[in-house]
């Protein structure tokens, strides 16, 4: 339920047609929680970590630039598909499929 409200916040943020600060608050508690529940496994940590970093660098920079934009939507778009590609439901533990079959 939370990966969804959570989603739902992050794909409004995504396609808003001005960013103001204060939508910074609404979902910049969110993003560890969406970059880490995607499913794209070849997405390193470390990777997770700079997008976290320069989607912060482009909400700070003020007044923003081509770049700082460009940057913010480049992190978004990762993010998106990240999530869309999530497998639907997570693997269930071996010990789980054993007893269920």
């Amino acid at each position: 339920m939370v990966l969804i409200l959570f989603t739902s916040n992050f794909i409004g943020m995504c396609f808003s047609r001005s960013l103001h600060y204060q939508f910074y608050v609404w979902y910049f508690h969110t993003l560890p929680f969406l970059l880490w529940s995607g499913g794209v496994k070849k997405l390193a940590h470390l990777l997770r970590v700079l997008i976290l970093g320069l989607v912060e660098l482009s909400w700070n920079t003020y007044p923003s630039t081509i770049y700082s934009s460009a940057a913010l939507h480049m992190c978004h778009l990762i993010m998106l598909l990240s999530l869309w590609f999530a497998p639907a439901h997570p693997p269930a533990p071996q010990g789980e499929k054993a007893k269920s079959q």
